[in-house]
């Protein structure tokens, strides 16, 4: 088709490419280069006035990490993205996607995440060196049977330097972005039981790198009480980086992610575990907001003024712990 004057969709769709541009104000000359066309050529597509090709169209979705779908939701039909990890290489991949997500969350002034959690939050985890390393090596041996690992125990000194400054980066973006979590006690159960199958299943080198990840993550969980308290992750109070925390008596499933910025939203759906499937698609992420609305409807606020609810969920995750701990301690 030469004439696409009335295309909007074409339109709707570079002025979305237009706003994920890394420079504003040379937009025009970012998306000529990518395509290898001319300026004048670019203006043409961005006015309607030329077609983009489908092979334009598959560059510019590639280069942005955008699905077309966003742009066409008169279907049923849902397009996901989503990486797969295989091994050590697999989880750096795995790692650099979630750091990638996580700027893009954080640059725009208006955003909020909102997460249904089965288990704590991999983000959490990233403030703590020898937890954060034992739940990748968890991942990696025990669910994704990662050949490398077979006959490996976990080592405190397995830690890759790169992974853990990788990790770091992703918590300080991840205080610093607005959160609504919904958590039920299975959320923190599920650490704690893959603690305890570790360590009775022979899984840890020596006993003493068991009471570190045991130790790390009752500091964890008192921070995150502390973090409910003031209703801040990183302890600022402000409405930037405002956190709300509900406990659900309601099974939630699988870990669910709303991202919501100024230009898109975006579903972030868990499968085989660790592995995210996500979306742009809005009549979707329309349904995901309404579930996730329903459910905190349906659970209790225990961030903030909640001082009784959150003292007693917070504290039975701490007993587990600690009964945990001093199981290892004496061999039992």
């Amino acid at each position: 088709m030469n004439n696409i004057q009335n295309n909007t969709l074409q339109i709707d769709f570079l002025n979305k490419v237009i706003e994920l541009t890394s420079d504003k104000f040379s937009y025009v000359d970012e998306l000529a280069d990518l395509l290898q066309i001319s300026q004048d050529s670019m203006y043409r597509r961005i006015r309607g006035k030329t077609a983009l090709s489908i092979n334009e169209v598959a560059i510019l979705c590639k280069h942005y990490n955008i699905s077309f779908d966003l742009f066409n939701q008169k279907t049923d039909n849902v397009t996901f993205s989503y990486n797969v990890m295989h091994d050590k290489e697999g989880f750096t991949n795995h790692l650099s996607s979630i750091l990638d997500a996580m700027i893009k969350t954080i640059e725009p002034k208006k955003k909020l995440v909102t997460y249904a959690a089965i288990d704590i939050p991999i983000f959490y985890h990233f403030k703590y060196p020898e937890l954060g390393a034992f739940k990748m090596f968890y991942w990696m041996k025990a669910v994704n049977n990662s050949p490398s690992l077979l006959n490996v125990k976990f080592d405190v000194n397995l830690i890759n330097p790169e992974l853990q400054e990788m990790g770091k980066h992703i918590y300080e973006i991840f205080v610093k972005t607005p959160c609504i979590e919904i958590w039920s006690d299975e959320t923190v159960n599920s650490l704690i039981k893959q603690i305890e199958f570790f360590w009775y299943s022979g899984n840890f080198k020596n006993k003493e790198d068991a009471l570190k990840v045991c130790s790390q993550a009752r500091e964890e969980i008192e921070m995150i009480k502390m973090q409910a308290e003031l209703c801040s992750k990183d302890f600022a109070r402000t409405e930037e980086n405002r956190f709300s925390l509900y406990h659900s008596e309601i099974e939630i499933g699988n870990n669910t992610i709303l991202v919501e910025r100024e230009d898109i939203k975006l579903a972030f759906l868990s499968f085989n575990t660790f592995n995210a499937l996500v979306t742009p698609n809005v009549k979707f992420n329309n349904e995901i907001q309404k579930w996730l609305d329903n459910l905190i409807k349906k659970s209790t606020l225990i961030s903030g003024v909640a001082q009784k609810h959150r003292y007693q969920f917070f504290q039975r995750a701490l007993n587990k712990i600690d009964i945990l701990y001093n199981k290892i301690a004496r061999n039992i």
